[in-house]
């Protein structure tokens, strides 16, 4: 799914991004260069949305060639289009690069719904988010002011964050394949459910964002640290094991993360790696030991339905 995002240098267009598809913290992305040129990367939203994204770097030696001898390979077939300045710059060539903007981009992608217009950096105390959104709106012809969607976010505090979940769920409820895929994904994870009795939720390991889950649709916090952190355990258990293997005189073999257990004081939460793609969270209804040795022998007895949800994870 092509997704162009273009606005005026320096307005957080390549850390919205990172932050939302990457699940990169702030702190690591404020510090980015600008962007040369289009930066072309491809990110799976909740491991099923595959998103070609077209970063259009906001320098105007770059923004002329956009609009001349590179409109039609960037304005054509866009199936998600951004505009995105900042609340704190009112200047006329942002209204004429928007005007610019929304001309190649009806003509070259006609059979575009909507253009998502995202004023970015709201939480600053010189925000005047209403002036910018006067500057782009004034004289706008009514059909492209319903044409554009405006909203005040900030990548800091993490509203625009959201706002992009949202525009990027909306597309993802739109397209028939990937909501043939979610159906199957859910049909899995219930059949998983149906076996351990355990609550069952899947994570898109990239974006650290909810794929499915047995308790119908909720939204968390992208998980922090999940990558690093299993990743971390698997190399250090597998050097102790090594270690151990040689002391005992016994071959050291590769090993693989099968479980993490956590628990509260009624309950087990269990953390099951799927392939490279996504995190199971499993959930006991109780604190009773038994059932992991349950989790464990279904794990080892059904690895089918482990090799349906990889098949469902994997690129296109």
């Amino acid at each position: 799914m092509k997704t162009l995002i273009m606005g005026p240098a320096n307005v957080g267009k390549t850390s919205l991004m990172k932050t939302t598809c990457l699940g990169y913290s702030f702190m690591k992305v404020q510090d980015l260069k600008p962007t040369k040129g289009v930066s072309r990367e491809t990110y799976i939203f909740r491991g099923l949305l595959e998103l070609n994204v077209w970063d259009a770097g906001g320098q105007e030696r770059y923004l002329e060639k956009y609009f001349s001898d590179q409109k039609v390979i960037i304005f054509s077939e866009v199936d998600i289009a951004i505009f995105m300045v900042d609340s704190i710059t009112l200047d006329k060539k942002i209204r004429e690069l928007f005007d610019d903007f929304l001309k190649l981009i009806r003509y070259y992608s006609p059979n575009l719904k909507k253009v998502y217009v995202l004023i970015n950096k709201t939480d600053l105390e010189d925000s005047r988010e209403d002036d910018v959104y006067k500057l782009l709106t004034d004289n706008l012809d009514e059909e492209l002011k319903k044409f554009c969607e405006f909203t005040p976010v900030s990548v800091k505090k993490g509203s625009a964050q959201h706002r992009l979940i949202e525009i990027l769920d909306s597309n993802l409820q739109n397209s028939i394949l990937e909501m043939q895929r979610l159906n199957q994904v859910r049909a899995l994870l219930e059949s998983i459910k149906l076996k351990i009795n355990y609550h069952v939720i899947l994570f898109n390991k990239s974006d650290g964002l909810i794929i499915s889950s047995t308790l119908g649709k909720f939204e968390t916090e992208p998980l922090k640290f999940l990558r690093l952190e299993m990743g971390s355990l698997e190399s250090n258990i597998h050097s102790i094991f090594s270690k151990i293997m040689l002391l005992t005189k016994n071959k050291p073999t590769p090993i693989d993360l099968s479980l993490i257990v956590y628990e509260s004081q009624e309950f087990y939460v269990l953390l099951k790696q799927i392939d490279e793609k996504g995190i199971l969270v499993l959930i006991s209804p109780d604190k009773d030991k038994n059932s992991i040795v349950k989790v464990l022998n279904f794990f080892a007895e059904e690895p089918e339905i482990f090799s349906k949800l990889k098949d469902q994870l994997k690129n296109k």
